[in-house]
């Protein structure tokens, strides 16, 4: 009998104390995950600023990613930007059950430019589902990333950014995410990734993983939407520091230039004409004028556009572009007017067989409009298209009010550069549905706001003393 119990002691008991003490030392992934989450909710709750300032760190990092047993994944930014969203939800009710005021809730329909045009997209989306054989797929398309995008990087900076002094916060974060940017670029052009080959700067591998992604236009898309960020930081800086904004911004475009992104080019390119006519304007100088000045350096961006789109490195990209545009105009004109159904695209593109034979493995289209065609007809293209002119008129508006303080007008002039860049930029790219384009916009969404409602722009707002 003694015998059997402490067999039963040594077989059962010791291990499952054991057991017992290695889960209370050790707890599993799953638990330290879940409090992970909580504890991060109390603290956006708390202090939303701080899950805002993570989201902007992280937002053209998409490729970095958790994951969730194997199929489930979510980039960092959509992560940090959900639990942020939650955490302030979280944060409204506790305030009107305590009867205080309701923290950044106070919004109209004003405040969200392009809001009608969304849910206008977001019918057209829901109603383009009709032709989607996996239902559930496109749903969850659906859901993330068309709301998901507006909600996240347009609605939550208008709710958390509520001050001049945020503001700032978020363009000196944005400004420090450039730079790491272009030191990624730079490293590139002083160890390639593929010795031998055309040098360019492009995204590197940091630890196995590839943060930007692999391509050089995911590079250039980053740099040139944080450029006129730096302007603004370098003209509301103090004299000492304004030199390092200055050579770092010049520093940006540099490098964007050397990633050979014609895209990158062209984004450039728009956002000095854009800056141009709008300081031409209010100096009073004549359209003649203006169109005499900028035709020289349209003409030189047009040529170097031109010349480098024949050679042998960009000749194989214009014919994949060129093969996906056929793919989408093929879709648009079987369903003109609702489209194919939403994230039906690279389906399409997998059908397609001398596409894969040529190419290996589908990739999205080559441009917004392209895609919104594809996937949504006719209406939703007029629905987005609707949406992006809204956040621009937005800005422009604003930006020609004669009650706007001159300091306002220079920022939002600087935050139109970014938008209409940030939009030019995917007529030719993939990146319309995530943070890289929809964050840019909300915080000229936010600046909007904030001039709007006529804050006085002191200098300890800027963070600069």
């Amino acid at each position: 009998m003694r015998t059997a119990l402490r067999e039963s002691i040594r077989n059962v008991g010791i291990p499952a104390v054991a057991a017992g003490a290695l889960a209370v030392a050790f707890p599993s992934l799953p638990l330290i995950g879940g409090v992970l989450l909580l504890a991060s909710l109390i603290a956006f709750a708390a202090w939303p600023m701080l899950g805002w300032s993570l989201v902007v760190l992280t937002y053209p990092f998409i490729y970095l990613q958790v994951f969730f047993g194997e199929t489930m994944n979510i980039p960092y930014v959509d992560l940090l930007a959900l639990l942020t969203f939650v955490g302030v939800a979280i944060r409204v009710v506790v305030n009107r059950v305590r009867r205080r005021s309701a923290y950044g809730l106070r919004l109209t329909a004003y405040d969200l430019p392009g809001l009608l045009p969304f849910l206008l997209f977001i019918a057209v989306a829901a109603l383009s589902l009709i032709n989607v054989e996996d239902v559930a797929a496109g749903v969850k398309f659906l859901l993330r990333p068309l709301t998901f995008s507006y909600l996240m990087f347009v609605a939550l900076p208008v709710i958390v950014i509520d001050s001049p002094r945020r503001l700032f916060t978020t363009f000196r974060i944005m400004f420090l995410v450039g730079v790491l940017a272009a030191a990624m670029g730079v490293w590139s052009l002083l160890s390639p990734p593929e010795p031998g080959a055309f040098r360019r700067a492009v995204p590197i591998i940091v630890y196995g993983m590839t943060p930007l992604g692999t391509n050089h236009n995911l590079l250039a898309e980053v740099l040139v939407s944080v450029v006129p960020v730096g302007v603004i930081l370098a003209l509301f800086t103090g004299e000492r520091l304004r030199r390092w904004y200055v050579v770092g911004t010049l520093a940006l475009t540099a490098v964007a230039l050397l990633t050979f992104s014609r895209n990158g080019w062209l984004t450039l390119a728009v956002e000095g004409a854009v800056l141009s006519v709008a300081l031409a304007r209010d100096r009073g100088i004549p359209w003649r004028r203006i169109a005499a000045a900028t035709a020289p350096i349209a003409a030189v961006v047009a040529v170097a556009i031109s010349l480098f789109s024949f050679t042998a490195v960009a000749r194989s990209s214009n014919v994949n572009r060129l093969r996906l545009t056929e793919i989408a105009f093929a879709q648009f004109r079987e369903h003109p007017i609702i489209g194919a159904g939403i994230g039906t695209f690279q389906e399409a593109v997998a059908r397609d067989k001398w596409y894969i034979a040529d190419f290996g493995k589908p990739q999205e289209a080559h441009g917004l409009i392209q895609k919104t065609l594809a996937e949504t007809g006719v209406l939703g293209f007029l629905a987005f298209a609707a949406l992006l002119a809204a956040v621009v008129a937005a800005i422009i508006r604003t930006y020609r009010s004669a009650t706007v303080a001159p300091a306002w007008r220079f920022i939002l002039l600087a935050l139109l550069c970014t938008a209409f860049g940030s939009i030019v930029f995917q007529i030719f790219n993939t990146s319309y549905f995530v943070s890289k384009l929809w964050l840019p916009l909300g915080v000229a969404v936010a600046a909007v706001r904030l001039a709007v409602q006529g804050i006085a722009l002191r200098r300890a707002d800027t963070g600069f003393q």
